[in-house]
């Protein structure tokens, strides 16, 4: 990818490289071309809700897969087949993330040190002109919250493109699932599929049941 691509410092740094790998030169590259122009023009309305944070999620993750769903789509590619595209990307940017949950899948202190982290995470990763949510449970056992707003489930419907949300949701798996046995990372569904919440739990794999 040229080195001062649009998608150069966002989660999809690669997709170039994966799109002609998948369609071949002419068309990957077509349809690259096509997706950063469409990221372009997206990044000139980006509403950040007067909160860098959001900003951030907005320009690194959601925009840049919206722009190469919606090149796929226009150059005619079936939207499951897109939806599946992007969200192989979007996990792929995960693994970073992944090999970490895998280092600490034997640790006694993985859970102490994930509660430490989720509980930064939805202080400041996740701020509330995004995010509402709601905090269930935070104790030696587990840490349970639901979410019942959220940014990328607002800026994709905004687009057209709500049907894109679960391939973002789907990182959230790809990430904590290796944390097992240490640390076991329950869900049983999102509001991308729902419409009603997201619910997360954390539970402490180290206690005797």
């Amino acid at each position: 990818m040229k080195k001062n691509s649009a998608f150069a410092t966002t989660c999809l740094w690669d997709l170039s490289k994966s799109l002609t790998a998948t369609y071949g030169n002419d068309k990957g590259g077509k349809i690259f071309n096509s997706a950063e122009s469409i990221l372009c023009e997206e990044f000139l309305r980006v509403n950040d809700r007067s909160n860098k944070m959001i900003g951030r999620h907005i320009c690194r993750n959601i925009l840049p897969g919206f722009a190469c769903y919606r090149a796929m789509l226009d150059a005619g590619i079936c939207g499951p087949e897109a939806v599946e595209f992007v969200r192989t990307q979007l996990c792929r940017s995960a693994e970073r993330m992944e090999r970490l949950c895998k280092r600490l899948s034997s640790k006694k202190y993985a859970y102490g040190l994930i509660r430490i982290i989720i509980g930064g995470a939805l202080k400041y990763g996740y701020p509330k002109q995004g995010w509402t949510v709601a905090i269930l449970e935070n104790n030696k056992e587990r840490i349970r919250f639901d979410i019942t707003s959220c940014l990328y489930c607002e800026e994709l419907q905004e687009r057209g493109a709500l049907e894109l949300c679960p391939a973002f949701c789907d990182t959230d798996v790809v990430s904590y699932g290796p944390l097992a046995p240490a640390v076991i990372f329950k869900r049983e569904g999102t509001l991308a599929q729902t419409g009603v919440k997201c619910d997360f739990c954390f539970e402490n794999g180290t206690i005797s049941k």
